[in-house]
């Protein structure tokens, strides 16, 4: 029997302190199912879904509490509300522009796609003879409906601009 939880902790850290942590759920036959964590200088805020094996979950769970420098809230989970088979990673980039968020939540959105996850960045990038132009890349991960295909979404993303590039992490 499995066990599934969302720790959730902010505090100070830095990536041995993640890495440290994720070397304690995978000694437990545990995997990190989805994980979201920021750094902002010295500080992290992370959200992390955690699946083991039932008689591992109280190790795991104490090595996140009991860290001196994290504030930590665990809370149990469906195992189930999130089915690795129609959860996919995507990355999207394009020349950035007025509204692009706006039409990549608007295509998703209409096709009953629910958005997980989305890290978008901007990076300004100079050109050669004076012309300058910016980078939009986002990392979307997505629940499918189970009628879509992964490959037609790419198409579809693809389609809102002719620059546009959508690479799906297998």
């Amino acid at each position: 029997m499995n066990s599934t939880f969302i720790v959730n902790f902010v505090g100070k850290a830095n990536p041995a302190t993640i890495k440290q942590l994720a070397a304690v759920t995978h000694e437990n036959d545990g995997k990190w199912l989805i994980s979201k964590i920021n750094f902002i200088e010295s500080q992290v805020a992370a959200v992390i879904k955690i699946e083991l094996p039932e008689k591992n979950a109280a190790l795991v769970k104490e090595s996140f509490t009991q860290h001196p420098d994290l504030l930590v809230q665990i809370t149990d989970s469906d195992a189930h509300s999130h089915s690795a088979e129609t959860i996919y990673q995507v990355r999207l980039d394009s020349s950035d522009r007025a509204g692009i968020v706006n039409e990549i939540t608007h295509a998703l959105d209409g096709q009953g796609i629910s958005i997980l996850d989305m890290d978008c960045q901007r990076v300004f990038i100079a050109g050669g003879g004076g012309v300058s132009s910016s980078l939009f890349t986002a990392n979307i991960a997505m629940r499918l409906p189970r009628e879509l295909l992964i490959d037609d979404v790419a198409k579809e993303l693809e389609a809102l601009s002719e620059d546009t590039r959508v690479m799906v992490d297998a």
